[in-house]
């Protein structure tokens, strides 16, 4: 048996990390994931790959000038990183990418990636309806940039990782 692999891109409405993309279209971000929180809180950590110290700056006053931002924290910086936690009040209209994914039987592979206005994810399903009901979902979530279904092994989903 065969599972099949999707990987999507979408300018997710309401979300505030793909505003801050958009806004910052040259900044990579790598989002491990976050904890929805009661009250339509949001926990995140975002982390900027490779980032000049103007990205830095600018990601740092991004964050500070919007009313979603609740709190912030650096939590490292290196020569190859910046690592940020943020704490946002701002709930998408349509909720959550990994809300979706979670409710049509998907399992993400890798991490979240954002650039550019583009949330960029790999998921992984055991059946194919369930791919095809998570991309007819993502298209209410927002402009639905990119949807590639494939069929892959185990071993070839573990190594798409974004």
């Amino acid at each position: 048996m065969r599972l099949h692999k999707l990987e999507f891109g979408i300018a997710h409405r309401g979300c505030v990390v793909n505003q801050m993309s958009k806004a910052l279209p040259n900044v990579r971000f790598v989002c491990p994931g976050g904890f929805i929180l009661p009250d339509g809180y949001a926990d995140e950590i975002l982390s900027l790959d490779r980032p000049s110290d103007a990205d830095v700056v600018a990601v740092i006053d991004w964050l500070k000038g919007s009313s979603a931002i609740e709190e912030l924290e650096m939590v490292e910086r290196t020569d190859t990183s910046a690592v940020i936690s943020i704490l946002a009040k701002a709930e998408p209209p349509e909720r959550y990418c990994s809300q979706a994914v979670e409710r049509n039987r998907c399992f993400r592979i890798g991490y979240e990636i954002q650039q550019g206005e583009v949330e960029q994810w790999i998921v992984g399903a055991e059946k194919l309806q369930y791919v095809e009901s998570l991309v007819e979902e993502l298209k209410t979530m927002g402009d639905l940039k990119f949807s590639n279904v494939t069929q892959a092994s185990w071993n070839e989903l573990t190594r798409a990782v974004i």
